[in-house]
């Protein structure tokens, strides 16, 4: 069954189930905005109790209609939805807004109505959005349910799971000039989900930005999915809160210890194009920032004040958020001389000294020589531009408006991004006023001018590179073989395979295994040895022990049979001390690993993003060093490349101090089997890989564990 959003946010006709005339009632207040706000299309009132509300026609019930009713938005008493949802999808909904609370957060009983809900929706494909929601908006439709008037109409469209916060976000906005092209409060979201509505809105010509505010993610798989193909059309800007609660983790892998909450979500979003901020304040920034800005094609960027001290701030900042801050060009710097006072710097940054203060258009030149610059993507004035009159004297303010113009006209025709950060920002001041109206950002913290200015260079250069990336499906292809394995552990009550068993599912999808032999005793151990090369390696085999060295399971460096023979029976005599020896299924071995650099590869099936898989340099200390990155799968090779580089070490890998370089094309083979595994088989939990020691050629897995489900 096709369906298509469209017909929520740009109905043909809406009804009210439960509205009122009482001052101040949710449904009030909702009614209200929808009828004074501008809405063309059929409006129906339903109240069991009114024959009229507002001066119109009130309805007994939506089924007393007598037309097929678009969309509906209901706020009734909980145990009055199942039946008003059932009603509505008989009248044709498209899609049901349920403002009512306590439902699924409130308990079991709320949980049986959402899912009562939900069922009587699915009969025709209807949306449901919410419950527990404020409502929506949309200034295509003219549609306004959210009971907050005086909406303003612009580019950015906002989805929030809180309706407090679409309430300050809709007055904050007011106070900071921006507006609107839709807002969704998606509230218990039991229906459409985040990701749904992203999608509608990557098409949605006039959403310029996508403001979202997200307290947790149940599908952050296709979140990450629908966000990246969104990131090649336009921006996300996402407030993710709850960093403050780590989300721990009952894990019994190395992968699933390091794989905080915090640091999942903020590898996701890095890897969907997604702009994280930490607050409402920069969200707002960011927002207009993306979406009245022209995107940069690069990060380098050229700083202007009229004094040194601004300057070496701002440059600060810009190395703090990635940007370049290039020294200009000989012809550049000669073309910006004239405008500088004798002896300035023009080299980048850019001092022009006094010379702007009696006379701004110094500046406009600067920024013109700049904007004319191919080796420079964006400009930052600093300093306290705005208020030249305060310092010199009032008739400096007409100067400054002049400037103002002429930057804004600049823009336009250059369409390079221009930040301006002052002291000023905040104040009354037309000059200033001339700039914001036409979009360029005035920003009082230099920290943000640069914050903000450097996503959009991050973000021009991100889309680029998704926009050409080929992302592998998230589809799961079985493989008999593994499937027999994994009924026959579960068939055995256990959900940790042996390291024999994990070994299979490896060489399964084709990663590259050294020699290894189980043995049930001593002399089957020194019988095995016998046919390999010395010196050797042995672990303990048991379904009760995961971590082997910790259980004194692990044998290095074995020369002889009388050495594997000991190392048999002390690895035994450990294993005692944690499991029975009829727990104890035998020993491993296998020639000892060839010199090289320790890593670790690994996977945990997070509960918001489904299999991450992490990379990181490895070894007994990997929960110290910390030294990993993280991507959701299914991963590009764009995503390999970025996991591996990011990390600390990498130089290590590359060849530091006369040591030749790794085979760091191995290691990323590894990652992109990981995660064909991991997409292929969700009945595996976690997985470790360490460490796994790369050579100059090739890598062993010199251990693995897998954990299901």
């Amino acid at each position: 069954m096709e369906r298509s959003l469209e017909n929520v946010f740009n109905p043909r006709s809406v009804a009210v189930i439960g509205a009122s005339e009482v001052p101040g009632k949710a449904s009030e207040r909702r009614t209200r905005s929808l009828l004074e706000g501008g809405y063309t299309g059929e409006v129906y009132l339903i109240n069991p109790k009114r024959s009229e509300l507002f001066g119109r026609k009130a309805y007994p019930s939506i089924t007393e209609v007598d037309k097929e009713v678009d969309l509906v938005m209901i706020v009734v008493a909980p145990r009055f939805l199942t039946a008003a949802v059932a009603d509505s999808v008989k009248m044709g909904a498209k899609g049901i807004i349920i403002i009512t609370a306590g439902l699924g957060e409130s308990g079991e009983e709320g949980k049986k109505i959402e899912a009562e809900i939900l069922d009587e929706a699915a009969k025709t494909g209807a949306y449901v959005i919410g419950p527990n929601c404020s409502g929506m908006f949309s200034a295509s439709a003219e549609m306004n349910l959210l009971g907050v008037p005086q909406i303003e109409r612009g580019p950015i469209s906002v989805l929030a799971q809180s309706g407090n916060v679409i309430d300050s976000l809709t007055h904050y906005a007011r106070m900071r000039g921006v507006g609107f092209s839709k807002i969704i409060s998606v509230g218990n979201a039991v229906g459409v989900n985040f990701h749904e509505y992203i999608d509608y809105l990557k098409d949605d010509p006039n959403t310029k930005v996508i403001m979202t505010y997200l307290e947790g993610i149940k599908d952050g798989n296709n979140l990450v999915r629908v966000a990246r193909d969104t990131a090649k059309k336009k921006p996300v800007v996402a407030l993710k809160v709850g960093r403050s609660s780590a989300g721990a983790r009952a894990a019994a892998s190395h992968t699933g210890s390091l794989a905080g909450d915090e640091v999942i979500v903020d590898a996701a979003f890095r890897q969907a194009g997604i702009v994280r901020v930490s607050n409402a304040d920069e969200l707002f920034d960011m927002a207009a920032a993306f979406a009245n800005c022209p995107l940069p094609k690069g990060k380098r960027v050229a700083i202007l004040s009229e004094g040194g001290g601004d300057n070496s701030i701002a440059a600060d900042n810009a190395e703090k958020y990635g940007m370049d801050v290039p020294v200009l060009s000989t012809e550049t710097q000669e073309r910006m001389k004239p405008f500088l006072l004798e002896g300035m710097p023009a080299s980048n940054p850019i001092d022009y000294g006094g010379t702007a203060e009696e006379n701004p258009h110094m500046i406009t030149e600067c920024v013109k020589v700049c904007m004319e610059d191919d080796q420079i993507d964006g400009i930052l004035i600093t300093g306290f531009f705005g208020g030249f009159k305060d310092i010199i004297a009032s008739h400096v303010a007409e100067l400054e408006e002049k400037a103002s113009e002429d930057m804004v006209e600049m823009v336009k025709q250059y369409r390079k991004s221009l930040f301006v950060h002052t002291s000023f920002a905040r104040e009354p001041i037309k000059s200033l006023d001339i700039l914001k109206t036409a979009g360029v950002p005035v920003i009082e913290s230099s920290e943000r001018a640069a914050q903000c200015l450097s996503a959009l260079m991050h973000f021009s250069i991100n889309q680029k590179k998704i926009s050409q990336m080929r992302i592998p499906a998230a589809e799961a292809k079985e493989r008999a073989q593994v499937k027999e394995l994994f009924k026959k552990v579960g068939e055995e009550n256990r959900s940790n395979l042996l390291e024999t068993e994990s070994r299979e599912v490896l060489k399964e999808y084709g990663i590259s295994l050294s020699e290894a032999i189980l043995a049930g005793t001593p002399e089957g151990a020194v019988e095995a040895a016998n046919k390999m090369r010395y010196p050797l390696a042995m672990k303990v085999v048991s379904p009760d022990i995961i971590h082997k060295s910790d259980a004194g399971g692990t044998k290095l460096g074995l020369k002889d049979g009388k050495d594997v023979e000991k190392a048999f029976k002390e690895i035994v005599k450990n294993a005692a001390k944690v499991t029975t020896r009829k727990g104890v299924l035998g020993t491993l071995i296998s020639p000892m690993a060839g010199p090289g650099q320790e890593c670790i590869i690994g996977m945990i099936r997070d509960p918001q993003f489904g299999p991450v898989i992490m990379f990181g340099l490895g070894g007994i200390f990997v929960e110290v060093l910390k030294d990993v990155s993280f991507r959701v799968a299914p991963l590009a090779q764009e995503d390999i490349d970025e996991m591996v580089e990011e990390i600390k070490g990498y130089k290590i890998l590359t060849g530091i101090r006369g040591e030749k370089p790794k085979d760091i094309d191995a290691l990323k083979d590894i990652l992109a089997k990981l995660s064909e595994i991991a997409i292929d088989n969700p009945e595996i939990k976690e997985i470790d890989l360490n460490p796994v020691i790369v050579h100059e050629k090739g890598a062993s897995i010199v251990d693995s564990r897998m954990i299901l489900g």
